[in-house]
């Protein structure tokens, strides 16, 4: 099942990226009283208290570590301190920057910046490198000194995702490796019926067209436009105006460009239309993904991601996601993390289906979420298709709101093998606005391999000038 070995990249630079914008690193300080939360309870420490050295944020060992559960030793021949919990080994020796994690019989060695030492008689130890040997996220909160260290099993529990890892390797298996050729289609409709806004609907059909394989992709697009200049003549405006706005919507309204894409090298190729960019011509553009997202990367603990394998499983892959999650305020980072673990646990897990014949039914509704219901169809031993479905009315879910304000909105989505569709349908002001999109997608077994080069003759324009 190579799921990461197609998602993979572009899901980590994400997460690099958020967790860079966010800035989760521990900062150090020079002052005392750290104060450390372990899901949203504060950890009372008794005879020996968290400290910086070296600016970087040490714990007690036996007191973290004993708080998440894990089994805490010291072996005082070799100054070597270990704790293990669930399936999981973590030991380092005093005074040097590297610790052994073994799990599932594979030991890998984590480099460390710093060391552990002993003070007073207590051993400490760096909290970001031991909590995260088991799983955990690690955040700071700069305005109220905390250590934020969030404990994704436990927030995971018992939860199981047997249907959605079944679901997956079906997917895997149908594609085997083979290069697939992408056709699609889609819709959009805007339209006023009180003319307040736009006086014609504006309408846009775009296709895609193109071939990909597990690293490598060609993909060509094509979007055509209705009803612009009908909204450039509601437009107000001086003539001169009114022209320039006519001649940027014509250039709008009919684009096409092209993605070459092949991730073992990491160059990424764009050719856009002029009615994009704003120049004169349409143009290609480069951009060296390797190298970008190694800069994304840079200065980031990536353990959890590293050790994803392609087969990984959806749990793995959710608890990854939640190990990278930005944890800077001690008041609400937590309560948020949990919601996310919550809303997925509800939505994926096996415990959150009920089997109807051959099909399974979840139907999550946490927190202040819109209502969706979830349908997992059964085949034989396989899970062949995934829909969702969302029927949302603002009056019905909040009698509070203005009525003005009020909204609706379906969307049903479908998934199999070589198949995706999205259909959303959504009306705001009392239905006077709405906004109708369609997506269709279909993939099919191909003996032609996508082009992942420059078009011969073509000078691209390196993205990271345009900045």
């Amino acid at each position: 099942m190579k799921v990461w070995k197609q998602l993979g990249g572009a899901l980590i630079t994400l997460l690099a990226l958020t967790a860079m914008l966010t800035g989760t690193a521990l900062a150090a300080e020079s002052e005392a009283g750290i104060s450390v939360q372990l899901n949203g309870e504060f950890i009372v420490f008794d005879d020996a208290v968290p400290e910086i050295t070296n600016d970087r944020t040490f714990l007690p060992f036996r007191a973290v570590l004993e708080a998440i559960g894990a089994e805490v030793g010291y072996d005082a021949e070799t100054s070597t301190v270990s704790a293990k919990r669930d399936g999981v080994d973590m030991s380092m020796v005093l005074g040097q920057n590297t610790a052994a994690v073994t799990q599932d019989g594979q030991t890998r060695t984590v480099e460390m910046d710093v060391a552990a030492y002993v003070k007073n008689g207590r051993t400490y130890v760096p909290v970001r490198f031991v909590a995260e040997a088991f799983g955990c996220n690690v955040g700071w909160d700069a305005n109220s000194r905390t250590v934020i260290i969030v404990d994704v099993d436990a927030l995971l529990g018992g939860a199981t995702f047997d249907l959605m890892d079944n679901f997956a390797a079906y997917c895997a298996k149908q594609e085997k490796g083979q290069n697939m050729a992408v056709t699609g289609a889609l819709n959009l409709e805007v339209a006023d019926k009180s003319g307040e806004y736009i006086s014609k609907p504006i309408t846009a059909k775009g296709t895609i067209d193109g071939i990909t394989s597990d690293t490598r992709a060609q993909l060509g697009w094509e979007l055509k436009l209705s009803g612009l200049s009908e909204l450039a003549a509601d437009s107000a405006g001086s003539p001169m105006e009114q022209v320039m706005l006519q001649a940027m919507l014509s250039a709008l309204s009919d684009m096409k460009g092209e993605v070459r894409m092949d991730l073992e090298s990491g160059m990424l190729y764009l050719s856009l239309p002029a009615g994009l960019t704003g120049g004169t011509d349409d143009a290609w553009y480069s951009l060296d993904f390797a190298a970008y997202q190694a800069e994304l990367l840079s200065g980031l603990n990536m353990a959890q991601l590293t050790q994803l394998e392609e087969d990984a499983g959806v749990r793995e892959a959710l608890a990854a996601v939640i190990q990278m999650m930005p944890l800077n305020d001690s008041q609400y980072s937590y309560a948020g993390v949990a919601q996310v673990a919550e809303v997925y646990v509800d939505m994926l897990s096996d415990q959150a289906f009920i089997q109807k014949g051959n099909t399974y039914v979840a139907q999550p509704m946490p927190g202040d979420m819109v209502p969706m219901t979830v349908t997992l169809t059964k085949r034989g031993d396989d899970i062949v298709s995934a829909d969702i479905s969302m029927d949302f009315n603002s009056s019905a879910f909040d009698a509070a709101l203005n009525p003005t304000e009020k909204m609706s909105m379906k969307l049903t989505e479908h998934a199999a093998p070589g198949k995706v569709t999205v259909d959303m349908d959504m009306a705001m002001e009392d239905g006077d606005l709405s906004i109708k999109i369609g997506l269709d997608l279909s993939c099919v077994p191909t003996s032609k391999a996508p082009v992942t080069t420059l078009p011969a003759g073509v000078q691209a324009i390196p993205m990271e000038t345009m900045y």
